[in-house]
This record gives structure tokens, C-alpha cells and sequence, in this order.
């Protein structure tokens, strides 16, 4: 397993904001880390790991089980993700449920990754919640949390290792090695894997050109980048976020309860156009949410290349001459 990494406090100051990572833990690599900030990803991992469409996914909280605010508010707040992703949440009173919520403050936030979850032992939590205020109206902190963690729940990753994260932000590989080997105490290597890395085709499915935006990108102070671009904490789900949920998880049977969300609302915000569109539409409607997400997946990997061939063309480059591009889900 590692660790993933994203939300943090707009009001902390320096470099306080590398306390505050979420983590994403990735089964699929082996051993865990159990330090502050882990392994940093997003958008949406392969589509063997994601859950079916329509599924109603259990939650049910585990010791530390927080305050009845805290409580309160993981119900309230995951109800935005209902609006546009075909899965229900529904709470269970006991500890047999999927997805395990604790609150263990010295934990950090985090959670498994979609159906990685259902290898993890039932006395496990499957995700923590341990920035989550007992004030009792819901922060915006406490929102983006939520939202976050149980994104990754549904599959989504970090956005931040996108595999088309140069086309906006291109990492200053010192900067950001200087900065992790000395705060966190991880050697090079460490830092390539968990930061300066990024997805291959095999770890995600759909995505998109990186959207700063995401619920899913991690806070990045400007000198973490050449391009001086500070990316500010999200807590809020983006338009990407949702048309990439929709289409992943699409209302084919029943509508979502967000009525100006159909089918083709979501091709228009994620930019799906030409034929990937139409056949897209083709399975949505002849009801096969497995071939609507194969569909997207196949487009997402053409708008890569497309993007790479262009970027190449523009520096008037050649392919072997180039550091490979850096893809996402």
C-alpha cells in the first residue's frame, strides 16, 4: 500500500501545510507508509477497481467513532455526491459495513481506493476522518474532507499526477525535492514515486486535461512549480468532477437528481466530441454503463495522444527527443 495526499488549510502559513495530507492507500503497491503525507494521485483508477454502476455502498463508523456532530455531518455532506454519481450511500448502525469510518485525529484523513476496500479486514477502517471539526456547522475544511476522502471511495485519485499534468504545471523537480527530503525526511527516490511521478495507463481509466480545481487536487504553493501558479484548497466539487462521475457512473435507469445533469450535459463539460461522443451516447443508450466507461476510457487515451502530438508539433519536437508525458484517470 501508499499513502496519498491533498486538503489543506488555506489559513496555515509556511510550510505547515504538508501536515495536513490526505492519504490514498493504493493496495496495489505493496507495502504501507504510515507517514504524514503518502503516495499522490487522482482522477479515476481502472475500471476493474471501481465499483459497479446503480451499487448502494454501507458505511458505518468504528472506534474512534467521533461525536454525534461529526457523525452528522459525513451523512449531510455525502449527499453531494449522490447528486451525480449513480451509487447510494447508506448508513449501517453496526461494524458490517463496506466502507469504515473512524475519526483518529493523530491519523490524518484517508481512505482505501474503490473495491481495494473489500480486501480490507472487517475489523479494519477503511477510512479516517481525523480533520473533521465538532463545531457544529460544517466548515468548508470539513466539507472538502468529506468530499475528498469519499471520492476516493468511489475511485477517484489525486489530481496532482495526472498523466497530463505538464500541460498546465510542470513540477521544479529541486524545489520539491529540496522540500520533502527535508521535511519529511525521504530519500530521492521517495520523493520521485510519492510526488514527482505520475500514472501510466494501466492505473486509471478516464481522464482528463488536469483540472486545478478538482476536490481531488492537493494544495500546491506556487514555488512547488515553474510556473509560479498557486493552486488554493478546494472544497467544493468541480464541474469536471461530477461530469467525469456522471459518466463513470451514469443515471441510465432513473435520473439524477440533479435534473439539468443528463448524458449530454456531461459530454459537453468533459469536452467529449466526434465519434468517441457518439458512441458514448450509443451504449448510454442502449443501458451499458460498462460500455459508456470503456468508451470514455478509450477517449481519454486519444485526447493524451492528441495532446502529446500537438505539444510536440508546437515545440517542433520529436517523440524520441522528448521526457515522456505524465497520464491520470
Amino acid at each position: 500500500m501508499s499513502e496519498q495526499h491533498a486538503v489543506h488549510d488555506e489559513h496555515q502559513q509556511n510550510e505547515d501545510w504538508h501536515v495536513r495530507g490526505c492519504a490514498a492507500f493504493d493496495k496495489r503497491t505493496g507495502g504501507a507508509q504510515k507517514t504524514r503525507l503518502g503516495h499522490l494521485r487522482a482522477v479515476l483508477t481502472s475500471a476493474d477497481r471501481m465499483w459497479d454502476n446503480e451499487k448502494t455502498l454501507t458505511y458505518c463508523f468504528i472506534k474512534p467513532v467521533g461525536t454525534k456532530i461529526q457523525q452528522n455531518k459525513v451523512k449531510e455532506v455525502i449527499k453531494e455526491w449522490e447528486s451525480y454519481v449513480n451509487i447510494k450511500f447508506k448508513f449501517l448502525a453496526g461494524r458490517n459495513a463496506t466502507i469504515r469510518i473512524a475519526f483518529e485525529e493523530d491519523e490524518g484523513s484517508w481512505s482505501y481506493i474503490a473495491r481495494d476496500i473489500e480486501g480490507i479486514p472487517a475489523r479494519e477502517a477503511t477510512m479516517n476522518l481525523g480533520w473533521i471539526s465538532t463545531d457544529p456547522e460544517i466548515t468548508e475544511e470539513d466539507r472538502g474532507v468529506i468530499l475528498h476522502e469519499f471520492g476516493h471511495s468511489l475511485g477517484y485519485l489525486h489530481e496532482h499526477q495526472s498523466l497530463r499534468r505538464s500541460e498546465k504545471i510542470t513540477l521544479d523537480e529541486e524545489a520539491v525535492l529540496e522540500f520533502y527530503m527535508r521535511t519529511q525526511h525521504w530519500t530521492k527516490e521517495e520523493v520521485r514515486q510519492q510526488i514527482l511521478d505520475v500514472y501510466n495507463d494501466k492505473e486509471v481509466s478516464s481522464f482528463s486535461a488536469i483540472d486545478l480545481t478538482s476536490i481531488m487536487m492537493y494544495y500546491m504553493p506556487k514555488e512547488m512549480n515553474l510556473e509560479r501558479i498557486e493552486v488554493k484548497p478546494n472544497n467544493v466539487l468541480s464541474e469536471t468532477d461530477k461530469a467525469f462521475g456522471f459518466l463513470n457512473y451514469p443515471f441510465i435507469k432513473t435520473k439524477s437528481p440533479r435534473p439539468e445533469w443528463t448524458i449530454t450535459h456531461a459530454l459537453d463539460v468533459a469536452n467529449v466530441q466526434g465519434d468517441s461522443r457518439q458512441r458514448i451516447l450509443n451504449e448510454f443508450e442502449q443501458g451499458d454503463w460498462r460500455g459508456v466507461r470503456t468508451e470514455l476510457a478509450l477517449w481519454s487515451l486519444n485526447e493524451k495522444a492528441i495532446a502529446i502530438k500537438t505539444r510536440l508539433q508546437n515545440k517542433g519536437g520529436v517523440v524520441g527527443n522528448q521526457q515522456q508525458p505524465v497520464v491520470v484517470a
